[in-house]
């Protein structure tokens, strides 16, 4: 029926691009000042030009550095006078000596646990600066920059670019930690973090299926980084949901054609993302198993990779994917909180006949994801299938109550969807009476009829007035697709 087809829609949406390499915490959690921000030092720029007369910029370049990353709101920046101060105090030491290691002690003295070491280069006429941002206490990386210029006249606008991408990066590092919703952390490539905060608006938007609001947000994101691939996958499910097919398709189109600026691991993401649109399941199998022979330890693959197969049908192939998705969690101690693959791994089960480990999934995902309406409607059907009659209708008052309060449903949406539960529990006169319930509210509604005429030729309970049904539809709209297959 056609919300299965808007289901399945969600599902993909919200698994592409959807988790991490590696599921991490805050990395910057444990260097922020108790306002927030993470305090910095910026040690010299060591000259490595062989060039004397670049001496001068070893001091230069750290102090306009200094001034231009002190304009950010998210940085404490330790000022100049104070860091050469804590130099002065070290005898002979040169700017050659800052290894991380000998850094991490003056770190402490400044009282900042991050420091910005970098170097000057001179290659012919090119002058490039290499600048690295390091944890004093643990001397991890987190990134490593370059910028370069024509002459030694170029510094100034070298010195403005490298603390934007400084700061670009701790914004967007900021929105990423702070958030831990997987849509967020997921994989991007932006450095602009203007059009990051307005992919998470969209973000925001789509998650409480504000599709119109979230187009707009996600076209003002790749307005600002036309090269950012996120909002252009998430503006054409966001169309989708619209109902809006011709503009869904046509932002698929547009980051295909990005496709070959991209490496190839998120090449194939973009492939994944065609196939779904364009080819078939089998496609998107290829490609999936492409991505995990390059990190097995994606579980966004693994789950991708599930749904694909539960498309086809072929649920023990599902399952087996899916599991991986748990094995890969449970190494890591952490829950995987994307709430769709606990209902559709657990429909999964039950096409299966594994009852107990459907009922067992079902319970676990919706202690993570108390208010999951979707994981409520599987486990009243599992419920009902299984006799346990009081613990359904507990379930269905739930969902009723939710899809009202939280989605504002109208009561014959609701009526339909319940209709829905008790058909897929194989209780077919309370699924009737739902569905007939629904037409009855709405009757010039096409999508409660179809769905009704669906249950009755599917079930095999009345073909011929489910035929009937159809021919009515089609007679008024000739081309409306869900019944034209719900009729094939």
């Amino acid at each position: 029926i056609l919300s299965d087809v808007i289901i399945a829609v969600l599902i993909v949406a919200v698994i592409i691009l959807a988790y991490p390499r590696v599921f991490k915490k805050d990395k910057f959690i444990d260097i922020r000042d108790s306002d927030g921000r993470i305090s910095i030092a910026v040690m010299p720029f060591e000259n490595q030009t062989g060039d004397t007369l670049y001496n001068v910029w070893q001091g230069g370049f750290q102090n306009l550095l200094i001034t231009t990353l002190s304009n950010s709101k998210e940085l404490s920046v330790r000022q100049y006078q104070a860091v050469n101060k804590v130099l002065e105090d070290k005898k002979n030491v040169n700017i050659a000596s800052l290894t991380p290691s000998f850094a991490s002690e003056l770190a402490q003295k400044l009282e900042t646990k991050t420091l910005i070491l970098g170097n000057i280069l001179k290659a012919g006429n090119k002058v490039r600066v290499n600048a690295l941002l390091v944890d004093a206490e643990t001397e991890e990386i987190y990134k490593t920059y370059q910028v370069s210029g024509e002459t030694e006249d170029d510094i100034f606008a070298m010195a403005d670019s490298l603390s934007g991408l400084i700061k670009n990066y701790i914004e967007i590092k900021k929105y990423t930690d702070q958030n831990n919703f997987p849509l967020i952390r997921g994989i991007y490539f932006t450095n602009s973090s203007e059009a990051f905060k307005y992919y998470m608006h969209g973000i925001d938007a789509f998650t409480d299926l504000e599709m119109q609001t979230a187009v707009e947000w996600f076209s003002k994101a790749i307005e600002t980084d036309s090269a950012f691939i996120n909002p252009y996958v998430f503006i054409t499910y966001a169309y989708q949901l619209l109902g809006k097919n011709r503009q869904s398709k046509y932002w698929c189109k547009k980051a295909y054609s990005k496709r070959d600026d991209l490496p190839v691991e998120e090449k194939l993401i973009i492939n994944t993302l065609n196939a779904y649109f364009f080819e078939t399941p089998y496609e998107e199998i290829r490609y999936l198993k492409q991505l995990i022979d390059i990190d097995d330890l994606n579980p966004q693959y693994w789950h991708q990779l599930g749904f694909a197969h539960y498309k086809l049908f072929e649920y023990e192939d599902a399952i087996s994917s899916w599991e991986q998705v748990f094995e890969i969690h449970e190494k890591w101690g952490t829950d995987y909180r994307n709430p769709f693959i606990y209902f559709l791994m657990g429909d999964a089960y039950h096409k299966t006949n594994d009852h107990k480990k459907e009922a067992e999934l079902l319970e676990l995902g919706i202690n993570i994801f108390p208010e999951a309406m979707l994981i409520i409607h599987y486990q009243a059907i599992c419920a009902f299938s299984q006799g346990e009659i009081e613990k359904g209708n507990n379930l269905l008052s739930e969902y009723k109550s939710l899809r009202r309060n939280i989605l504002h449903c109208t009561e014959a949406m609701i009526s339909s969807d319940i209709g829905a539960i008790y058909s897929s529990a194989n209780l077919f006169d309370e699924a009737e009476n739902y569905y007939r319930n629904a037409i009855q509210v709405e009757p010039e509604n096409l999508l409660w009829l179809n769905n009704f005429a669906w249950f009755l030729i599917d079930n095999e309970i009345n073909v011929n007035e489910g035929l009937d049904l159809l021919e009515i539809i089609l007679k008024r709209y000739p081309e409306y697709c869900p019944s034209l297959d719900s009729k094939g």
